[in-house]
């Protein structure tokens, strides 16, 4: 870990004076992104680029570049945050930017020591402006923080320490509607995804992308983590203990992003042979890779002997074939080896390489912090369970015996997911190896966060406390868990009731006017169904679910009931016929002679002329018995269809003894993907 400097500003000394002093400390003094971080260069590699708000590029141009008054105080502010409480997300960043921007608007210029009230004030509102409203409240916090720092620091003349971000956590995610819909099945796996990646698992695969992927996916689902925590667990990960009762738990030692810090994360009973299967494949795919680190720590000045490496003196020059099978390069013939040599800027002759040589060049290409895998964590490339050799899992190329590789985030999602815009050399997904695709003949994707969704949303679905469900995710803010519940909005209103069992959000609504010709038996056959007295009859929509969608047009509504024999409410809708009859006759004529607009109020009147008819001709039938319902039908959206069928589910569990568990859901996952293995 970077050696952790506290900055001590002067009280006597001017904000500009203890400005100088705190660039000057974060320049020369810390070494967080390394002692041999480029300080004077615009964009520092992959850690942050300082252009101004809106600039996306990498390399920006020379007007793109922060105010060279503004930059300095934004290299070392970034710097000292990160090094204090590294982030994944670095939120310091997008709030310099939008506080770069207000400067130079409010005042002209980038100095620092000018913040003031009006200056954030215009940050946030810049902010707002460019980011998503996630991003934005995020913006704020970290503004706040920055406020914060610079008056407590005396880095600025005007005491802004009182500021506070206007701008408000995100309202939870709407579960009502199309949007709600379509919000889960983005957020969550595919359902035919899911079953083929836990297929592939259980059949035990040969090919070792294929147990990579496999294995990190089946862990994923083990326990609600990020994916950089799952690339990073140790070799020696597997943790056991025995609880109160004695038994014997299984669990997994992460350590968390985001600030939450390291812990044991159980795994559910059901899950405990997929972990345990995952964690072996995993353990059996990295143990050369391993072995190579462990060498390069203990003897870095000889060369690796790997199985293929040619038995000469670590001083005998080579020919082309031999340096090129010591590499683990391509030189079934000397052509291939001549090529392979010459890719890596290599010279193209016999007897100018040495083992000794080779190595040499071998250590050059060591990964970037050797020998730390993770720093921060205290990880080392002899002790991960995910290290691996240098195109070991590639689809053509030879494994390199003597090289390194560390598997990121995008390189196992690029595996779960197809690369379209790859068309000269298509990029096969995990998916399209084993001829998987979904009912319409699709390829399959899938993102490695929807399985920490899922799992949330399991959580939820259990009654899992979020205290709980944000100790088992290895999330610092409980109020964070609403982000990754996609319960629906019957799961809900169901968990709802079984909090309250006297409080029935789904069901009969009580007596109904005595007035009305139909009884309370009556009334309570409407499929259990709210019901509401409107105009012309009967609505029967549940708006616990969702707003109505057809305010006011009852008549186009398959969620309207009429009542045969009330002749008050019939005589209203033939008094509605006659106007839209009128309306109808308009319609048609505008549209007869070219009026804009005019076939699509043709189009809905004709519509609702036929639905009125039909309803006048089946209350006025002498066969239908008075008190019979009567209901259109229609292509539109039926909620009460769907409250049935969500509540005919639940009744048929209850009557089975099924519970909507945890432990069940989880042990339907675990069958899918194989059963108890191990």
């Amino acid at each position: 870990m970077p050696e952790i400097i506290a900055f001590k500003s002067r009280p006597e000394a001017r904000a500009e004076e203890n400005l100088e002093a705190f660039i000057k400390m974060c320049r020369t003094e810390l070494t967080v992104f390394g002692s041999s971080l480029d300080w004077n260069a615009v964009t520092w590699p992959k850690v942050q680029t300082f252009a101004k708000l809106g600039v996306i590029t990498r390399k920006p141009d020379t007007d793109e570049v922060m105010d060279k008054d503004f930059i300095q105080f934004a290299k070392a502010y970034f710097r000292y945050q990160q090094g204090h409480k590294p982030t994944g997300s670095r939120n310091e960043g997008r709030a310099l930017r939008a506080l770069e921007s207000a400067l130079l608007q409010v005042n002209g210029s980038g100095h620092i020591s000018d913040v003031s009230m009006v200056v954030l004030d215009e940050a946030i509102k810049l902010g707002a402006e460019y980011y998503s409203k996630g991003v934005s409240y995020h913006c704020g916090r970290e503004l706040e923080r920055l406020a914060n720092f610079i008056s407590a620091h005396k880095l600025t003349a005007r005491d802004v320490s009182n500021w506070s971000s206007p701008i408000r956590r995100p309202e939870d995610t709407v579960r009502t509607g199309a949007a709600a819909k379509k919000n889960r099945e983005k957020k969550l796996p595919n359902e035919m995804a899911l079953n083929a990646l836990t297929e592939i698992f259980s059949n035990n695969p040969d090919n070792e992308r294929d147990i990579f992927t496999t294995s990190v996916f089946a862990l994923l689902m083990s326990a609600p983590s990020r994916i950089s925590e799952v690339l990073s667990l140790p070799v020696d990960c597997e943790h056991i203990e025995k609880d109160r009762k004695g038994i014997e738990r299984y669990g997994l030692r992460f350590c968390s992003g985001k600030g939450y810090g390291g812990d044991i994360k159980w795994i559910p009973t059901e899950m405990v042979g997929i972990a345990k299967q995952a964690v072996a494949r995993a353990k059996a795919l990295s143990e050369n890779a391993r072995k190579l680190a462990a060498y390069i720590e203990t003897y870095p000045a000889a060369f690796y002997r790997h199985s293929d490496c040619p038995r000469v003196a670590d001083d005998t020059p080579l020919t082309m074939e031999q340096a090129a099978q010591a590499l683990g390069l391509n030189h079934g013939v000397r052509r291939d080896a001549q090529t392979s040599l010459f890719g890596r800027k290599l010279a193209t002759k016999d007897s100018v390489h040495t083992l000794n040589s080779l190595w040499l060049h071998t250590l050059e290409r060591l990964p970037e912090q050797f020998p730390w895998f993770d720093k921060e964590k205290g990880i080392k490339y002899s002790g991960a369970l995910f290290v691996l050799n240098k195109a070991q899992l590639h689809t053509s190329k030879a494994t390199m015996p003597v090289e390194l590789f560390k598997p990121t985030n995008n390189f196992f999602n690029n595996d779960l997911s197809p690369r379209e815009s790859l068309t000269e050399y298509p990029h096969k997904s995990i998916f399209d190896r084993h001829g998987c695709y979904d009912e319409h003949g699709n390829r399959l994707k899938m993102t490695s966060h929807q399985a920490r969704h899922l799992l949330n949303t399991i959580a939820q679905r259990g009654g899992l406390s979020n205290l709980e469900i944000a100790k088992w995710s290895g999330r610092a803010d409980v109020n964070q868990n609403r982000v990754y519940n996609h319960m629906t909005e019957f799961e809900m209103i169901a968990k709802a009731e079984q909090l309250d069992p006297d409080r029935q959000l789904f069901g009969p609504t009580g007596e109904a006017s005595k007035n009305i010709p139909v009884t309370s038996l009556e009334f309570n056959s409407l499929e259990q169904a709210p019901v509401h007295i409107t105009e012309y009859g009967f609505c029967v929509h549940d708006y616990t679910m969702s707003p109505c969608e057809k305010y006011r047009d009852c008549i186009n509504c398959s969620e309207h009931v009429c009542i045969k024999g009330d002749t008050q409410k019939l005589e209203r809708i033939k008094g509605r016929l006659a106007k839209t009859e009128r309306l109808f006759a308009l319609a048609k004529q505008a549209m007869e002679e070219g009026d804009m607009g005019a076939d699509r109020w043709y189009q809905y009147h004709e519509k609702t002329v036929n639905r009125l008819r039909e309803l006048v001709s089946i209350m006025e039938n002498r066969e239908l018995e008075d008190g019979a319902q009567v209901r259109l039908r229609g292509n539109d959206f039926s909620q009460l269809r769907r409250v049935a069928e969500k509540k005919s589910l639940e009744l048929s569990l209850e009557k089975s003894g099924t519970k909507l568990s945890e432990q069940k859901i989880l042990s339907e996952m675990v069958n899918s993907l194989g059963g108890k293995l191990g």
